[in-house]
């Protein structure tokens, strides 16, 4: 029939998903279409007769009118624009046709069941028709219960989308393209992917083009980006010498490239950096009058997210041994509990008096800056001219033990209150780049600054930004009479080079998984993105030795993000290898506020507690540890940031607090839709054990009847 046709051709919209054509989830995808498929093909194609039933007719009324629209909408959306009312369409009147569909096709899942019943007991004598039936009726009712947990989560699915499309915000009006933009293409156009693509290609062009024609060949950059990065990294971990230049050559290519406009002038930003002399007509420093703090507080909550409990502050041996659980279970690296005791011992560690340091996005949600104070730190603090900002951080400043040193649009009197310094705080790296380069040039002249990026943005500004803190350290890095030192945050959801215990442990993990995760395994019929071990094959390094990769990249987060991310590694290596000392730490996944307002971000990191090592932190304790390990890698002389004769690549998994990323069994890009379900299961237990028993007395009565 034509709907066996039509409806099988369905299918093609999971290969579309999967090759990246749309940007349809393929698991999601993948579970619209079977119900419909096997439908027309297990029920009906074998008992037509249950298409005669009323209940046939609605199903296939929900499927028409549901396809009619999304379909047009398809279409006119590629011609220019569907009109809002068939958008509106789209997003609403499944509200009514979704739960209608679902009824028509239980309804003919029963009926099914009854035909297969009746036709095994029809033929008593013939023992294949007996067994058959039987097993066709039990998988199918298997088949239907599965609607319970499935169907919930589609429909909210669909309400989450609703939301997004129909209450979307009107495109802002176009800004002004000043400060530094994504190089323009041959077609005109500022794009993030052409530009990205080709960095990635030219970073490894001069070591391996193979590589390089590899990157330029991927024609589904968005979602094909990350085995480039993972191979990015894999080339520059055989040796010192492919390293350096995979970094430097990456660079060179975004410094050369990337624009850096100035009163309609477009410049390249290298050009920029140099050419622009201008600084700031003013700065000043606020010293705080608050007592230095004399022990290391790392508060913790004792229950996993997202449980509500009160934050312990955990010093002393109540410190030492939670670090000891953590790298019991796998959850940070034994040399990250090392340099935290260290730390905690005191003494020249708890005296930041004589340390400086640049915080670039000294506001961020996980940066140092509070830390650092407590412990009588001096901060040369670059945020937004943007008064909240500022008041924030004076006030900090103000009631802690160091002090705080920012540049100003004007000069303020020496009886400037608070308030007054506040509103001409401040400095934007994206337009004054130069500026701040120039200031930070010359600040504290006789002083060892170590400066930090820790400014974040979402997309494409985090790609500039994260150019603009590194054009800023390229300066101060070439014209400070002493070497400055660098520091950077990296994320676990990136790809590293990892401890050969790493891998061992998660194969080890994968061995002894929890019931709960191995009952989950079927997900993995979805997709094959779902569930795949973490263990990866050995790189091998030119002098023979094997090389621990994990690929921690998740792949929503996109190729903008991890360019970003590049950039400051590349440059962390760069630096270390031309004699700078360099703090980059591995941060754990943290529930700050920008992530878990994202519902399903959310539910993911409510579920990964569910798989062995797995943890998500909470941003006190977050800032804490790293806080400690920057200062352990600034004042001990024998830190990793020391720079040696080794591969730069492997700076950093000393200390790494990935918070399990590097022990799961499974790829932390691939657990997201299992924790979340796990989570949902839990949490509502009770109720979906309440609604199975009443679906499944429902089923019994309708094959068997009321009893009598």
């Amino acid at each position: 029939s034509n709907l066996n046709i039509f409806q099988t051709a369905a299918a093609l919209e999971v290969l579309h998903a999967a090759l990246g054509l749309v940007s349809s989830k393929v698991g999601v995808t993948f579970q619209q279409v079977l119900s419909r498929v096997m439908l027309v093909w297990w029920v009906i194609f074998p008992f037509p007769q249950v298409a005669s039933s009323a209940a046939f007719t609605h199903m296939v009324l929900a499927w028409s009118i549901t396809e009619v629209i999304r379909y047009s909408w398809y279409a006119l959306k590629e011609l220019g624009g569907a009109p809002h009312f068939l958008t509106w369409c789209r997003y609403t009147l499944f509200i009514v046709l979704y739960p209608l569909g679902v009824y028509g096709e239980l309804s003919q899942n029963i009926a099914a069941i009854d035909e297969a019943k009746a036709l095994g007991a029809s033929k008593p004598d013939d023992a294949f028709t007996v067994a058959a039936t039987n097993v066709y009726w039990v998988l199918l009712a298997v088949f239907s219960l599965l609607y319970i947990p499935i169907f919930p989560g589609l429909y909210l699915h669909m309400f989450s989308q609703r939301k997004k499309t129909l209450n979307a915000k009107p495109a802002a009006a176009p800004q002004p393209e000043v400060g530094i933009q994504f190089p323009k293409t041959a077609k005109g156009d500022r794009s993030t992917t052409a530009t990205g693509q080709l960095a990635f290609a030219m970073s490894v062009v001069g070591v391996n083009p193979e590589a390089a024609a590899t990157v330029i060949k991927e024609k589904n950059w968005r979602f094909g980006y990350s085995k480039h990065v993972i191979q990015n990294v894999e080339i520059s971990a055989t040796d010192r010498e492919t390293c350096v230049k995979v970094a430097q050559a990456g660079l060179d290519f975004l410094h050369s490239n990337f624009e850096f406009i100035r009163d309609g002038k477009a410049y390249k930003l290298r050009e920029a950096m140099q050419s622009i002399k201008a600084s700031f007509p003013s700065h000043t420093t606020i010293e705080g009058t608050g007592a230095k703090g004399s022990k290391l507080v790392v508060p913790h909550r004792p229950k996993p997210y997202p449980a509500k409990c009160d934050l312990d502050p955990l010093s002393g041996d109540d410190l030492k041994a939670q670090l000891e659980k953590w790298v019991r279970v796998g959850t940070i690296e034994p040399s990250a509990r090392d340099a935290i005791l260290k730390v905690a011992a005191g003494g020249q560690y708890l005296d930041l008096s004589d340390r400086y340091f640049v915080l670039l996005g000294a506001g961020a949600a996980m940066g140092p800056f509070e830390v650092l104070l407590h412990f009588g730190a001096n901060i040369i603090a670059l945020d937004l001219d943007r008064k909240g900002i500022w008041d924030r951080l004076i006030k900090t400043a103000r009631s802690s033990a160091g002090t705080i040193t920012f540049p100003l649009k004007s000069a303020v009197g020496a009886s400037a209150s608070d308030d007054e310094i506040a509103s001409v705080a401040g400095a934007n790296l994206f337009t004054q780049t130069p500026e701040i380069a120039n200031w930070l040039s010359q600040v504290f002249p006789d002083k060892e600054l170590t400066i930090g990026g820790y400014a974040y943005l979402d997309g494409e500004l985090h790609v500039r930004v994260s150019l603009a803190m590194d054009a800023v350290m390229e300066v101060c890095c070439a014209r400070r009479q002493k070497k400055p030192n660098l520091a950077f945050l990296c994320s676990p959801t990136d790809v590293f080079v990892a401890p050969k215990e790493a891998h061992d442990a998660m194969k080890a993990n994968l061995k002894t998984l929890p019931l709960s995760i191995k009952l989950a395994g079927f997900i993995k019929l979805l997709s094959k993105t779902m569930l795949v071990p973490n263990a990866r094959k050995l790189t091998k390094a030119k002098d023979g030795s094997d090389v621990v990769v994990v690929d921690g990249i998740v792949i929503q987060q996109g190729p903008n993000y991890a360019l970003a991310k590049r950039i400051q590694h590349w440059r962390a290596m760069l630096a270390w290898s031309q004699g700078h000392r360099v703090s980059t730490n591995i941060a754990p996944s943290t529930a700050t506020l920008s992530v878990v307002h994202n519902k399903s971000f959310a539910a993911a990191y409510s579920g990964f507690g569910y798989f062995p090592s797995m943890e998500v932190s909470y941003q006190e304790t977050s800032n804490s540890l790293m806080g400690a390990l920057l200062i352990h890698d600034i004042v001990n002389p024998q830190s990793k940031a020391t720079p040696t004769a080794g591969n730069p690549i492997n700076i950093f998994y000393p200390g790494a607090c990935h918070f399990g990323v590097w022990r799961c069994a499974y790829k932390i890009g691939s657990i997201g839709e299992v924790a979340t379900i796990l989570f949902y299961l839990n949490t509502y237990k009770l109720a979906l054990l309440g609604l199975s028993g009443l679906s499944a007395a429902g089923a019994w009565v309708a094959v068997n009847g009321l009893p009598q």
